[in-house]
């Protein structure tokens, strides 16, 4: 498959700041990329090097085999034909729907664009919306007319920076889901930054872990989610708890919460590890390896209870239990571990 988009060992600086960090991964064509990572991690920064809003001061960037972006290399943001919803939606007030997603057509003959546009209203699902002004849309109308506006001139590859964050949760991942089958119908490829890993995991085709100015994993949202590359990888890709571990024998482990069968390879007896625990790896209830552990604080969340437990040893952990499990602050429940996700020190 063909590489659209290709960057290579990126670093970007404000000032004397290093902001992007040796950053190299390719995108390929028809795919969609979602970028996640913690605020200041360097997402937005990365998305502008790539739009030609910021420039880059080592390394290079590529789209469709022509080098835009180098330390002696700077195309113009409007000549490298890509698109970008910024946050706000940028659109235009004074114009109405359908003169903002034509706004980048004029160079078309008027029933070229008037036909480009009405596909696009048919493909966002606002037909009939084309003579309203966008103070008239709901947030999530708004956001479709900006998308539709930055697919108009069908642009080789497309950036969405934050593009739900204004919404509330429910409409942000349905948008999420509509947006890719959008993406997928114009066949365009796509990067979408946000720090919603629900959204990162319904969007993307790829999924980019940022930590710190640099990439720490380019993969698929899937294997991101079941081997995380480090440490800083799996905190951000999902809740859970750092818990030590000591090897006591072959795929045995020695936890706070118990003793564990885990993949230990080239670990001897007595190696320290640093597990992390997803909440949803702790069981609650009667087990050979189970240890009493005391309620701290409960939240009630419907089909499921968050609990935070304090272990013998003194440590604190938080699981995620079905809400038939009956238990206050104070209580002592019988806790073990299913599983985790195992690393050495050099994993940190």
């Amino acid at each position: 498959m063909q590489s659209i988009l290709c960057v290579n060992n990126l670093q970007c600086r404000y000032g004397d700041q290093v902001v992007i960090e040796s950053v190299s991964f390719a995108l390929q064509a028809g795919e969609i990329a979602c970028l996640l990572g913690p605020s200041g991690c360097g997402k937005t920064t990365l998305l502008h090097a790539i739009a030609g809003f910021q420039p880059v001061t080592a390394g290079s960037i590529q789209l469709s085999g022509q080098v835009i972006s180098a330390t002696d290399t700077q195309v113009p943001a409007e000549r490298r034909k890509i698109g970008v919803v910024f946050q706000d939606y940028a659109l235009f007030p004074h114009l109405t729907v359908a003169q903002n997603i034509a706004f980048g057509l004029q160079s078309l003959p008027k029933s070229e664009r008037e036909s480009r546009t009405h596909s696009l209203l048919q493909l966002v699902r606002l037909q009939g919306f084309g003579q309203q002004y966008p103070h008239q849309l709901s947030g999530g109308q708004q956001q479709r007319v900006a998308l539709a506006r930055a697919l108009a001139p069908r642009p080789k590859l497309l950036l969405l920076d934050e593009p739900f964050s204004n919404l509330d949760t429910e409409l942000r991942r349905s948008l999420a889901a509509e947006v890719r089958r959008i993406l997928r119908e114009e066949n365009i490829p796509a990067i979408i930054v946000t720090h919603d890993r629900n959204e990162a995991f319904i969007a993307g085709d790829k999924l980019g872990v940022l930590s710190q100015g640099r990439l720490q994993q380019w993969d698929s949202p899937q294997d991101t989610y079941q081997k995380p590359n480090n440490l800083a990888v799996a905190r951000i890709i999902s809740e859970g708890n750092i818990l030590a571990g000591t090897v006591v024998g072959n795929s045995l482990v020695s936890t706070p919460l118990g003793e564990v069968t885990l993949p230990t390879t080239a670990c001897t007896a007595g190696d320290k590890l640093q597990l992390f625990v997803r909440s949803e790896d702790i069981s609650a209830g009667e087990h050979p390896n189970a240890v009493m552990a005391r309620v701290v604080e409960k939240s009630f969340l419907g089909h499921h209870v968050n609990y935070r437990f304090q272990l013998a040893e003194g440590e604190t952990i938080e699981a995620v239990l079905n809400s038939d499990i009956q238990a206050a602050p104070g209580d002592q429940l019988p806790l073990h571990l299913s599983s985790a996700l195992v690393f050495d020190q050099a994993g940190l």
